[in-house]
């Protein structure tokens, strides 16, 4: 079991100090997160599982919390995985370690640097699967409130027949936040349609806006950007955007960047 104080002030020591000096993580390092994982129906057939790897050179024991959606996640508990090996694998993360299932994002402290992945993977229609990788974002790859237009986080995505993009975000700071999403054409202006709206996330929660380009006007788009930050005085977060070809399943992904620092 881990202790409050443990998630909360290590939490925000660290996007603090991200907020303070541009700093973004590379490589091993001692909080992030895996920005969904799932075991859960999807649509056409789907069905979404998550494996997860923890590599460390060093490091004892890793805290892991499962962080739902719609729901404040202070009081979550940890699991506590021993690192008794170079590479810790967990098939299916969110049932065999966590007992449930649905979806979420996960939520890791170690006590020395790890490189965490996950791959979320769905059975193909006729044999095999089809799967994509997760590696694990650093809290200091966040967009933090305060900074800017430069220290939002952007992705980039085709408007296309036959995909569907599916953006999510997640509220890695243990305040409410309140996040704005804005879609932009290749030369910067915003795309037709509602391209601009508001995500209410609680403490640690994460959400995912299915299918997030049939809010725009029909029709097909190269090169679109979503760009998200956080609109509410305190807190900050990652983005991700996975794209799904309704046909097969298969899917790609990508973790929101900043431009600047």
């Amino acid at each position: 079991m881990r202790r409050l104080s443990t998630r909360v002030v290590l939490g925000c020591l660290l996007v603090t100090a991200a907020a303070a000096t541009g700093w973004t993580a590379s490589g091993g390092h001692l909080e992030g997160y895996i920005p969904a994982v799932a075991h859960v129906e999807g649509r056409f057939g789907s069905f979404w599982t998550s494996d997860l790897w923890i590599y460390h050179q060093g490091a004892t024991v890793v805290h892991l919390w499962l962080n739902q959606p719609g729901r404040d996640n202070t009081d979550g508990e940890s699991v506590v995985v021993p690192l008794d090996q170079p590479v810790v694998f967990i098939p299916d993360v969110v049932q065999s370690l966590f007992g449930t299932t649905g979806s979420g994002s996960l939520h890791y402290v170690a006590d020395g640097p790890v490189t965490v992945s996950s791959r979320t993977w769905t059975p193909g229609a006729e044999g095999g699967s089809y799967g994509l990788t997760l590696p694990g974002e650093p809290v200091g790859a966040a967009s933090f409130a305060g900074s800017g237009q430069a220290g939002t986080l952007r992705v980039l995505v085709n408007q296309r027949p036959g995909f569907r993009a599916n953006f999510g975000v997640v509220n890695v700071s243990p305040v409410p936040v309140t996040v704005l999403v804005e879609v932009f054409t290749a030369d910067g202006e915003p795309a037709p349609g509602d391209s601009s709206f508001r995500l209410a996330l609680e403490p640690f929660a994460m959400t995912q806006v299915n299918d997030v380009l049939k809010r725009l006007t029909p029709g097909v788009r190269a090169a679109l950007i979503i760009r998200a930050g956080v609109a509410s005085s305190k807190g900050a977060i990652l983005s991700y955007l996975t794209d799904v070809d309704n046909g097969t399943n298969d899917a790609s992904y990508q973790a929101g960047f900043r431009f600047a620092n």
